[in-house]
């Protein structure tokens, strides 16, 4: 009976996967259905690993807690749907461990799968891992139709890059916001080089916005006042031409400005309650981490200037650490080579910068690098454990691994060797 169950569960994930290839025209794409085969891969290994070798075992806590739900909708299902549809944080829920708000949001969508596959860990990871490779191609869609040249950088950083699909498939809270960000994404995308948004997606947008600020506001957060300082610069130059030299300091006005006013949307936005956090969490990872795991910045403190200090170091140990060496483990020592051939793709792309590029590509790359440079640096600095940040850090690696790669002459070297051999 077991069996039967992951057979027909299996069945109509591959249906679902068909059917959208059929919508893109993607049926017979090796690129398509290697995508699709990889995010399923990662989310299969995500459960085994936490269940051998990490000791912080939330993926499979997550499961159990939400187990804990489907057992209430199986004896008293109205009780269960209204436990669903609370988001007071003092509800209580029989038998639940986590405690965290956010992370009880997500044990109730969790719950739903876990419903529909009879408590089932590894039916409900195959669903979350398709729901990641669907977002994951729409964006990778989007970018080539909209940006020119992109094919190769959005396939490695949107499809295939190790690290990002690793920790974005499975039974994670990222699983759901990463793709939930790279729905929006694409939706921005859309608006940008087309100036509309077709009607029937403004309810995915408001679900995938929810989604988004309910597991991770704080990415939420840096994703809206990119989104909307992008949009507005865009706006104003197509009807202030004198602006295309002021690209650039334009554009940080409007996103210190609008991040004021996102600041006031929740409590640990506030630039004093902000700091607190920021070095609050930062100590307790200190506290509970290996000297030589960790990012040790200078003199870290709660306010602006000391932050300002230890930004760039945290940019850029954000970006490229461990370096080979310093990862813990055969985990860390995976993503050190990682890190290192990401250097690579960096210095690469420094020497062979374009300086013309269309309007539309400049307010894109101005979003994109923004939310990248502001998430790593406050993600680094709140979270300077090496091995954590590793995870944490998914983020904005898939836009800062596209702006590397996007037309970088490594990237395309790689293709053409490929190519050719085979």
């Amino acid at each position: 009976m077991k069996i039967l169950v992951y057979i027909i569960h299996c069945f109509i994930v591959f249906c679902s996967a068909y059917l959208l290839s059929k919508r893109w025209r993607t049926t017979t794409s090796k690129l398509f259905w290697g995508s699709l085969f990889v995010h399923l891969g990662g989310g299969v290994a995500v459960g085994l690993i936490y269940s051998h070798y990490y000791s912080a075992n939330d993926t499979w806590q997550f499961f159990n807690d939400a187990t804990k739900l489907t057992s209430i909708a199986k004896t008293d299902f109205m009780s269960y749907v209204k436990l669903m549809v609370d988001l007071s944080d003092d509800q209580l829920y029989p038998g639940v461990i986590t405690g965290d708000f956010r992370s009880l949001i997500f044990v109730k969508m969790l719950s739903v799968f876990c419903l529909i596959s009879r408590d089932s860990y590894w039916i409900s990871s195959v669903y979350f891992s398709f729901i990641a490779f669907a977002a994951s191609w729409f964006l990778y869609h989007k970018m080539i139709c909209y940006v020119p040249r992109s094919e190769r950088a959005a396939a490695l950083a949107i499809l295939f890059f190790p690290s990002i699909v690793f920790w974005s498939s499975g039974i994670e809270k990222e699983t759901l916001t990463l793709a939930s960000l790279y729905f929006l994404s694409g939706i921005f995308l859309e608006w940008v080089s087309e100036q509309k948004i077709k009607k029937w997606f403004w309810l995915p947008t408001i679900m995938a916005s929810f989604v988004l600020w309910a597991l991770k506001y704080y990415w939420a957060g840096v994703f809206f006042i990119s989104v909307f300082s992008a949009l507005i610069l865009l706006f104003l130059a197509q009807r202030l031409p004198q602006l295309k030299t002021r690209f650039v300091s334009t554009y940080v006005i409007l996103f210190i400005v609008i991040g004021a006013g996102v600041s006031t949307l929740h409590p640990n936005f506030y630039i004093n309650r902000f700091l607190e956090v920021l070095v609050s969490n930062h100590n307790t990872f200190v506290s509970i981490s290996r000297d030589n795991n960790l990012i040790h910045f200078y003199e870290l403190k709660p306010t602006i200037v000391s932050v300002v200090i230890n930004s760039p170091f945290a940019l850029v140990s954000g970006i490229f650490r461990p370096l080979i060496g310093e990862g813990q483990g055969w985990l860390g020592f995976i993503a050190s080579i990682e890190n290192f051939l990401l250097l690579l793709l960096f210095l690469s792309k420094l020497m062979s910068l374009r300086k013309n590029i269309s309007t539309r590509v400049s307010v894109l790359f101005l979003a994109v690098g923004s939310y990248c440079v502001v998430l790593c640096v406050c993600l680094a600095l709140s979270t300077p454990n090496l091995g954590t940040l590793s995870r944490y850090r998914v983020g904005f690696l898939p836009f800062l691994v596209f702006i590397i790669a996007h037309e970088n002459p490594l990237v395309d070297w790689v293709a053409k060797k490929w190519k050719g051999s085979n």
